[in-house]
């Protein structure tokens, strides 16, 4: 498929843009735990929202239409 059949196809896309952040001294588990809040708040319908305390913390935005560009830069499979 040609790249202009591709986006024909394709877009709109929908994005989810996740941002956490962590100090130094946060361990896996706890960005872990960011990371299943935002998903929550994904089910339960929010499209935005951000959580922190300066240092620690998330932000992530649902995009149900966007014209892009992709977040990739290669065609799948092509590490």
């Amino acid at each position: 498929m040609s790249s202009e059949e591709w986006i024909a196809h394709a877009y709109p896309l929908q994005q989810v843009t996740i941002k956490l952040q962590g100090t130094r001294h946060s361990d896996k588990a706890a960005i872990i735990g960011q990371l299943e809040t935002v998903l929550a708040r994904l089910k339960a319908g929010d499209n935005a929202g951000q959580d922190h305390d300066d240092d620690f913390g998330y932000a992530f935005e649902y995009a149900a239409t966007s014209p892009g560009p992709s977040f990739f830069d290669a065609p799948a499979g092509s590490d």
